[in-house]
């Protein structure tokens, strides 16, 4: 096994492993941090307090020696868990004035952020700086709702605040809230300012991707062509090449608002690779943009999307990234051309033989089943591969939506069912059914990666995403550890098995 095939196997484990960590939320969106809800309701107690004295002079320096530096604060208002709070010694006039690290120079008076956990001695946060606009935003939080779209309601107000950080954790919010949730702020949105900030170059990309989904729920064929000249590049000029960064939720944008017929566009300019030098990423935000209209839209019929999802396969390379769509999905079709692949693969595509056996497992046809002894005489290591990787994404986890584990799939499975042993695979959470839920359970998850992508504007780089000091500190939690440290095993146990060396096989013409 080649360096290079060994790192690809090693980073498909991790792949499958991590998989099952993933929580469906806004379909191209990813939060920065925790929101401020979310890390309120981690703690025990949250105050906004006053620094009153800052750490020593000196003591921020890079070179300073010693502890951390420490300020001091005063609690002003309690926003969570008055009791902790008063049993601590913090309200009143003789309170304690609360000490915990304190990494920025601030001035004496200014509004911070603290949250505390263990009572009654307790446990302080790293101080977040608030504005008194911040103040009155923190305030409100308590009174929302739970989740739904009322609550969304209210940080819409926030999405391009002044204030970044009300600004940030709107964002945050509508990212880790249910596409259904988003859907149901339909009429409460402005298609208008939506497309104005999409069209901004300075938003974005990640704020870019939230306002087309938002505009794919609320607005209008004319809103598709602006959307549509923005898919083509028309007249956007060098310094508007950053609005195509956020591609596949422009492009799910665009085929939300038009229907069908606006497959016919993204088909030409990202998929038929054919005598044209498409970027990767571009092909990619396009699968990406595809599953999310065969999972979470109505707009288009899934057959529509299978047809362009079917135009990879006419391209070795990057065919894996849609034949787990494929057979998720049920289509069948494709037996003869996959089989056609695994036969003809070569040193560039010989990674295609692992998909294509786990979508003939998954396929209930007696010619699948054919297909599979097939294929094992030309690259029986292909086939044994495939059910390593199935088996090892099984451990990983297990699909809420057909509630059960990798083990009762095999309970249920035929005697000789070449799906036998294929893993629960988490699926997308709207429109699939009983029977989708249940097929999905035997399809190995899609080997690549499916959070949001970064993707790059012709003749430009990436857009810069915020940085780990920008975001607000994510309270671990002990669960958090423990999840990842279990991950950290299996992928122990993973790579050990994917990357011991392989005997070469006995026999077929298996080109390396």
């Amino acid at each position: 096994m080649s360096a290079s095939r060994k790192f690809t196997a090693f980073a498909l484990a991790v792949t499958l492993l991590v998989h099952a960590t993933r929580v469906e939320a806004c379909p191209f969106c990813s939060a920065v941090s925790l929101t401020f809800a979310q890390e309120i309701a981690q703690s025990q107690a949250a105050v906004i307090a006053r620094l009153v004295e800052p750490p020593p002079a000196g003591s921020l320096s890079p070179r300073a020696e010693g502890p951390l530096p420490k300020g001091r604060f005063a609690v002003v208002e309690v926003l969570k868990g008055s009791t902790v709070v008063d049993e601590a010694g913090l309200l009143g006039g003789e309170a304690a004035p609360i000490e915990t690290i304190l990494l920025e120079e601030k001035p004496v008076g200014s509004l911070f952020l603290l949250m505390g956990i263990e009572p009654p001695n307790l446990v302080w946060s790293s101080p977040i700086p608030v504005s008194d606009r911040a103040v009155e935003y923190l305030r409100k939080l308590a009174d929302l709702p739970e989740k739904g779209s009322d609550r969304l309601a209210f940080f819409q107000k926030h999405l391009e605040d002044p204030d970044e950080t009300l600004a940030r954790d709107a964002y945050d919010e509508f990212a880790v809230a249910p596409y259904d949730d988003v859907r149901g702020l339909e009429s409460r949105m402005d298609p208008t300012q939506l497309l104005a900030w999409i069209e901004n170059p300075k938003v974005q990309s990640s704020r870019r991707r939230l306002y087309a989904t938002m505009l794919g729920v609320c607005g209008t064929k004319a809103d598709a062509e602006r959307i549509g000249a923005i898919l083509e590049g028309t007249d956007l000029g060098e310094d508007k090449a950053e609005i195509r960064s956020g591609l596949d939720a422009l492009i799910a944008c665009y085929v939300t608002l038009r229907g069908p017929e606006g497959l016919d566009l993204v088909d030409r300019l990202f998929l038929d690779r054919r005598g044209r030098d498409v970027p990767f990423t571009e092909t990619y935000a396009a699968v990406m943009a595809l599953r999310f209209l065969g999972e979470e839209s109505d707009s288009v019929p899934r057959e529509r999307v299978l047809k362009s999802l079917r135009i990879l396969l006419d391209e070795p390379k990057l065919a894996d990234l849609v034949i787990a769509d494929l057979a998720r999905w049920e289509d069948w079709s494709a037996i003869d051309r996959l089989t056609e692949l695994f036969e003809k693969a070569d040193a560039d595509s010989i990674f295609v033989r692992e998909p294509v056996v786990n979508y003939l497992r998954a396929c209930p046809l007696p010619a699948a089943a054919e297909a599979i002894k097939k294929l094992e005489k030309i690259d029986p290591e292909a086939v044994r591969r495939a059910a390593t990787l199935a088996g090892l994404a099984g451990l990983a986890g297990t699909n809420p939506a057909a509630g059960g584990s990798s083990k009762q799939v095999d309970d249920e499975a035929e005697p000789g069912d070449p799906s036998a042993g294929m893993p629960m695979l988490p699926s997308a959470t709207s429109g699939s059914g009983d029977d989708d839920a249940a097929l999905a359970a035997r399809i190995a998850p899609v080997i690549a990666d499916e959070d949001a992508t970064d993707d790059i504007p012709p003749g430009g780089s990436a857009l810069p995403t915020p940085s780990a000091a920008e975001a607000r500190q994510d309270q671990t939690t002990p669960s958090k550890w423990a999840l990842w440290g279990a991950i950290a095993v299996a992928i122990g146990i993973a790579s050990w098995f994917l990357l011991r060396p392989q005997p070469p096989p006995e026999s077929g013409p298996v080109s390396r």
